[in-house]
């Protein structure tokens, strides 16, 4: 078995101990049914994914869809039970020192609330905070427009509208219908150029490379370039290239492209996902390398699915990177946990001279949640004004 693997299994039995111990809690009378009750859900929950892993061809099949909705959304109900419930243990042991510390005693009262309600209330809010999340899922990505001012940006470049398509994560609960509604949002913009910065997909172009073939009506003067994301090497990357390309979209593997707006050019250059060396050598993220050109451009954007190479990016002289993977944490309250992992892992940031913005995801992955975290396709608008505010507009899904 292999380490990942190993890691994987053992950090699941320690959540299944701690719902299990949480369940206990809230049927102290029926320990052996709670405790049953919790191996069932944990098992649900995790199970309809692992089916689909060793099995992607279960998806032609209506009861594994129905599986599918159904399991992620208790995925979504019990990491957010996850959190709030581990949020609330830390403050009961908090509460539990300074009482020590006080040698002050709690009465029974107080006892059975925090031993029986507080569980009962965080199941309760865990499940209306799933619940939304999952509501805001399903209605599908806002559009959210930024404006970028770039210093000395050439009067032709004024004005240009990027579109940014990101961990969109067609699979088991995205389907053709959700991104048929990408396409129709995003083409509705009129953007100059279009960018699909990772993680198009979670199963074998086989399977659901029909659901992506409204990409293939993507529309933008200057084209739509892709760049490949950590989930397309679980896949089949290579399969996924040759998918891509035939929907149209223009796939920089650690490379450029010049292109031309009236007098003035773009240098867009696109790197393979950092994880991509692990499975082709030939993948080996590089900026450096993708960076080159003997042409004289005066803007420079990266693309690249991860925002973890924002010094590199900076150093070569980009003037805007644009990226995804993080998801903007998907959901609150997970979302707290993003600047822990990411410096830049939100919406529109400034680093030294370069401006990076990190996409929260046009769909999502696992739970059907999204809740206070929306999806989105992004609209950037460069400029030359620096007076222009850098802050976002949201437009509606309609």
């Amino acid at each position: 078995m292999r380490p990942q693997s190993i890691v994987f299994f053992a950090v699941l039995a320690l959540l299944l101990a701690y719902t299990g111990y949480k369940a206990s809690l809230l049927w102290p009378r029926h320990r052996i049914l709670a405790w049953g009750a919790a191996i069932f859900f944990v098992a649900f929950t995790v199970g309809w994914w692992l089916l689909y892993r060793s099995n992607p061809g279960a998806l032609d099949s209506g009861w594994f869809r129905a599986l599918a909705w159904a399991g992620s959304l208790s995925m979504g109900l019990w990491a957010t039970f996850i959190f709030l419930s581990a949020a609330t243990d830390v403050l009961r042991l908090a509460a539990w020192g300074v009482q020590r510390a006080g040698r002050n005693r709690v009465d029974a009262a107080r006892r059975s609330f925090l031993s029986r309600w507080l569980p009962t209330g965080v199941v309760l809010s865990s499940a209306g905070i799933a619940g939304l999340g999952f509501a805001e899922a399903v209605r599908g990505p806002l559009v959210r427009e930024f404006v970028v001012p770039i210093p000395n940006l050439p009067r032709a470049l004024q004005g240009l509208k990027i579109a940014q398509i990101s961990d969109l994560h067609v699979g088991p609960t995205i389907q053709r219908g959700y991104v048929d509604e990408v396409v129709r949002h995003t083409n509705a913009l009129d953007p100059d150029l279009i960018v699909v910065t990772g993680d198009i997909a979670d199963g074998s172009p086989a399977v659901i490379g029909e659901f992506l073939q409204p990409f293939a009506r993507l529309k933008a003067r200057l084209g739509t370039y892709y760049v490949t994301g950590n989930h397309e090497y679980y896949w089949g990357v290579e399969e996924w290239l040759e998918s891509v390309r035939g929907l149209g979209l223009i796939a920089l593997l650690n490379e450029n492209r010049i292109l031309a707006v009236d007098d003035a050019r773009i240098l867009l250059a696109g790197v393979t996902d950092s994880a991509g060396g692990n499975f082709f050598a030939s993948h080996r993220s590089d900026a450096a390398q993708a960076r080159r050109s003997t042409e004289d451009c005066q803007l420079r954007i990266l693309l690249a699915h991860r925002p973890d190479n924002w010094f590199e990016a900076e150093s070569l002289g980009f003037d805007l990177q644009l990226s995804g993977h993080t998801h903007g944490g998907q959901f609150f309250p997970w979302s707290v946990f993003m600047p822990l992992a990411y410096k830049y892992y939100r919406g529109l940031n400034r680093h030294g001279r370069m401006w990076i913005f990190v996409s929260s995801g046009t769909g999502y992955w696992g739970p059907a949640h999204r809740f206070a975290i929306p999806s989105e396709i992004a609209l950037l608008r460069l400029t030359a004004d620096a007076t222009e505010s850098s802050s976002d507009r949201v437009r509606s899904r309609s």
